[in-house]
């Protein structure tokens, strides 16, 4: 019989963990919020930093994310295992959000800017071994089947959280202007302190229950994946993380080389080739794939567990890759909002996809972190290499249709082909789940269901279950 979502939290280990897991999802919003969307405001408009220092708040990162990538594994050992390196990432996250009050209440102070850009800096590379961690950590109870799912429901509960805490900061900068008065910024940053705070309580009350809950192997050839960043280099095409890896990050490269300039592309004058949007249609815009994501997690993310994350993640490439044409072809509201609703479903997908292949990357949490951090090097050099072409580039190529923008969309598209093509061809898939695994874990996610409805045209779309 179905246990309510509401009493989870007195069952087994195993439960527990997915029903703080998922209270997790929805509490941490709060600090995602702040990080993502509130740092270049308190720079910009709090501490009166140059333009070009905002850069650094992207460059600084993914350069670390290079370097130290490749020392994850020993990183997460020194921490004392995947569990206690997670949660020590969150206290020094906690720490480093609230340090940023000093410089907040003394602007004019000539360490006051570098101060704010180092401490943002050290909360970004805390992804180089809390990520990985987490992953470890928490694939290890995620039960496999329902992987896709799990990973659905608690991002459709995060975005939805995410709406609600921007809404209110919203609030907070417009009642007290981050122009004239520190308070509303600090405010910000004391609800992303709670928020994190209430994260870890979460966090604390999930088990580290380890390898023993994993079947072995989780990918055809997951064992073989070598130790050592070089040695992970060289077998890159001939084991299946390796070849997620590869794939993910061409794909990834090509779409960077775009990504950066969507949203200057929305705001820009007519005169230089932008939509010249006004505030509540660039918010439309902006949030429309937000609100798609939330719409589609459940459907991608029982597709993942039905038909397996290496179908998904193909026809999401599918849509990704025609997304740039609308932007390229017509500035028409009505119609770039339906591609945003697309471009919703399809990263949806993509992300559900990628994140289940992670969570079977390795039978044993500490090599599967390892394996991450390495996914983690490689990605970030082909994003950096990415963005890197398109910033060099958009205002040297020619116009298309009076933009130079649509010209960078339309690169970006073909430069995504690659990938789209090892996807498609190359890309491995996991070994499929048994009869006894799927029996024992139908039931192991809060109100999830198996769902039937699928025609045998779609099915036969995405070929077969696990392909």
């Amino acid at each position: 019989m179905r246990v309510p979502f509401s009493q989870w939290r007195h069952g087994g280990p195993v439960r527990r963990g997915l029903y703080f897991a998922m209270i997790e999802g929805i509490v941490v919003a709060g600090m995602i919020v702040a990080m993502e969307a509130w740092m270049v405001p308190l720079l910009q408009t709090s501490l009166h930093a140059a333009a070009f220092v905002i850069g650094l708040l992207t460059l600084i990162p993914q350069m670390g994310m290079i370097l130290l990538s490749p020392f994850t594994r020993q990183m997460i050992e020194r921490m004392g295992g995947a569990k206690r390196a997670a949660i020590l990432a969150c206290w020094w996250q906690v720490a480093l959000i609230a340090l940023l009050t000093v410089p907040l209440h003394h602007p004019d102070a000539p360490w006051a800017v570098p101060a704010g850009v180092a401490m943002i800096c050290a909360f970004g590379l805390t992804g180089v071994f809390g990520g990985p961690a987490w992953v470890a950590w928490i694939s290890g109870f995620v039960p496999r089947m329902i992987s896709g799912r799990y990973q659905a429901r608690r991002l459709r509960l995060f975005n939805v959280a995410k709406l609600a805490f921007a809404a209110a900061f919203a609030a907070l900068a417009h009642w007290l202007p981050l122009a004239s008065t520190p308070w509303g910024m600090q405010l910000i940053l004391a609800i992303a302190v709670v928020s994190r705070l209430a994260s870890i309580w979460c966090l604390e009350r999930q088990p580290d229950i380890g390898p023993q809950r994993q079947p072995a192997p989780l990918s055809r050839r997951s064992a073989e994946a070598a130790t050592g960043l070089p040695a992970f280099l060289r077998g890159i095409a001939s084991t299946d993380i390796g070849r997620w890896t590869l794939v993910w990050a061409t794909f990834q490269g090509g779409v960077m080389v775009a990504g950066p300039f969507f949203a200057s592309y929305m705001i820009a004058a007519p005169a230089d080739g932008g939509l010249g949007l006004e505030p509540f249609a660039y918010s439309l815009l902006l949030y429309a794939s937000v609100v798609s994501r939330i719409l589609f997690y459940p459907v991608v993310g029982r597709m993942v567990d039905l038909f397996g994350p290496r179908a998904v993640l193909r026809m999401s490439f599918l849509a990704i890759f025609i997304l740039p044409i609308a932007w390229s072809t017509t500035g028409s509201l009505p119609i770039l909002l339906l591609n945003e609703v697309l471009a919703g479903a399809a990263w949806a997908g993509a992300e559900i996809a990628i994140g289940a292949l992670m969570f079977a990357s390795h039978p044993d949490p500490v090599r599967r972190a390892e394996l991450v951090g390495y996914f983690n090097t490689v990605s970030a050099a082909c994003i950096a290499l990415g963005t890197l072409v398109g910033t060099l580039l958009v205002d040297l190529v020619p116009p298309l249709l009076g933009s130079r923008f649509h010209t960078i969309f339309l690169l970006s598209m073909a430069l995504r082909i690659p990938g789209l093509v090892l996807a498609l061809r190359w890309l491995p898939s996991l070994r499929p789940i048994g009869p006894d695994e799927g029996r024992h874990l139908v039931q192991a996610l809060p109100g999830v269901e198996l769902v039937s409805s699928f025609g045998r045209g779609l099915a036969g779309l995405f070929r077969r279950p696990f392909d």
